[in-house]
C-alpha cells in the first residue's frame, strides 16, 4: 500500500483545472497513472474499503477526471482510467536559488540578452519558490511548441530526424549536441552556458526542452513517442541526457 499523499495536486480537463487535495483520491489517481486498473486492484492498493472507493470513483467520475468501462474479459467487472492530465502540485517553497536569479536579474539590467536569459530562469524557478511544481504543464507546453515546430524538420527516419534536431538545438541553445545510437537513441547537450550557470537543484530542470523534443518526434515520425531527461546540470551531471523512445 503507498502512502497517502498530503499535498495538492493539478489535473486538465475540458472543463478545466481541477485541484485535489483529497489523500485517498490522490492515491487513486496517483495509480491511474501508470496504468488503468480494476476496483478491487484500487481497493488492494488504497487499503480502504470498497464502499470508500466507490464513493471516490463516482466523485472523480462527476468531476470527468476519471472514466468507467467494462473489463473486455469479465463485463461484470469495471475498469478505470485517467481521463484527464496531471498538471502539476503544491510543494514546500525552495527559495534559495532563486533569490540568487533576482540579484542575477538585476546585475545584468543594462545587457539585453542576458536579461532575458536570467528572466526566463527567474520565472521558471519563481513557482517553485511560492511553493508550486509546475513542471508537468511546462512539459505540455513543450509538447504544444514542439508539434508546431514540426513542419520546419524536412527528415522522415528517426536517425536524420535526430541529427537535424540537434543542429536546430546547437543553433538556438549555444551548446554542443551528439546523437548518441546504443541501445537506445538519446541526445547529449554539453557545453550549455545557460544550464551551467544554474544551481544543482537535485532534480532536472529541462522539461519544456523535454516537451518540445517530444513534441517534434511525435508530429513528425506519426507515432507514439516518450523523452524522459535522465541526466541534467540540476542533478549534479556534467551534461543533460534525453532519452528517446518510440
Amino acid at each position: 500500500m503507498a502512502k497517502p499523499e498530503t499535498k495538492t495536486e493539478f489535473f486538465y480537463t475540458e472543463r478545466g483545472l481541477i485541484t485535489i487535495d483529497s489523500p485517498v483520491k490522490l492515491q487513486i489517481l496517483n495509480l491511474l497513472r501508470k496504468e488503468p486498473k480494476s476496483f478491487d486492484e484500487i481497493v488492494k492498493y488504497t487499503a480502504k474499503a470498497k464502499s470508500t472507493i466507490s464513493v471516490h470513483l463516482n466523485n472523480l467520475r462527476s468531476c470527468e477526471l476519471v472514466e468507467e468501462n467494462s473489463d473486455p474479459q469479465d463485463r461484470r467487472k469495471k475498469i478505470y482510467s485517467l481521463n484527464s492530465q496531471y498538471m502539476g502540485c503544491s510543494q514546500e517553497p525552495v527559495a534559495g536559488h532563486y533569490s540568487n536569479l533576482l540579484e542575477t536579474v538585476a546585475a545584468n539590467g543594462n545587457d539585453r540578452v542576458h536579461f532575458m536569459e536570467t528572466l526566463f530562469h527567474v520565472m521558471q524557478f519563481g513557482f517553485e519558490a511560492y511553493g508550486l511544481d509546475n513542471a508537468p504543464v511546462v512539459r505540455m507546453i513543450g509538447i504544444d511548441i514542439g508539434k508546431h515546430l514540426a513542419a520546419n524538420f524536412g527528415s522522415s527516419t528517426p536517425e536524420d530526424l535526430f541529427n537535424e534536431i540537434a543542429g536546430f538545438m546547437e543553433l538556438h541553445g549555444d551548446c554542443r549536441v551528439s546523437v548518441l545510437m546504443e541501445s537506445s537513441p538519446a541526445l547529449q547537450v554539453e557545453d550549455d552556458f545557460k544550464a551551467r550557470v544554474m544551481p544543482a537543484i537535485g532534480k532536472p530542470f529541462c522539461a519544456l526542452r523535454e516537451g518540445i523534443l517530444e513534441g517534434i518526434l511525435k508530429e513528425k515520425l506519426g507515432k507514439e513517442c516518450g523523452v524522459l531527461e535522465t541526466e541534467c546540470y540540476g542533478t549534479g551531471h556534467t551534461r543533460c541526457l534525453f532519452e528517446i523512445t518510440i
